[in-house]
């Protein structure tokens, strides 16, 4: 079974490979970020917390779908333009890639995380337990 998690922000992500290191740095995680992640498509490999590991990350610019699935996301956009989602299987180490960038996006972008599994959105807080907690 797979799972997903988007962060919405609005504007260009602008993250560059270095200034991703450090904000994950600033949120606990040490890591060796190998490709940008700013238009990245597909498997996106990185070594976070002592794991080899990766995700699968979707960049969407235009979130009508997504927002027709996900009303409290809607709700929750003021304003936000742009998303990427982040898929992974029963990988923890993925899962807890996918919401450690998703908390770096929300920190930097002011944007929020969006957990369709249940139903909400992510404090920052929330997302970077949540991110220590499967690397555990």
């Amino acid at each position: 079974m797979s799972m997903n998690l988007h962060a919405c922000w609005k504007g260009p992500l602008a993250i560059s490979r270095d200034h991703l290191k450090a904000a994950l740095a600033e949120l606990g995680f040490s890591s060796t970020i190998l490709h940008d992640l700013d238009g990245a498509e597909g498997y996106w490999p990185v070594d976070i917390d002592g794991c080899k590991t990766g995700v699968e990350v979707y960049f969407d610019d235009n979130l009508e779908e997504l927002t027709g699935h996900y009303p409290v996301l809607a709700a929750a956009l003021a304003g936000r333009d742009r998303a990427v989602t982040f898929i992974w299987g029963g990988d923890f180490a993925e899962g807890g890639a996918a919401t450690a960038l998703a908390a770096v996006i929300a920190k930097l972008r002011d944007g929020i995380v969006y957990d369709p599994q249940d139903a909400e959105h992510l404090t920052l807080e929330a997302a970077v337990s949540a991110a220590k907690e499967m690397f555990e």
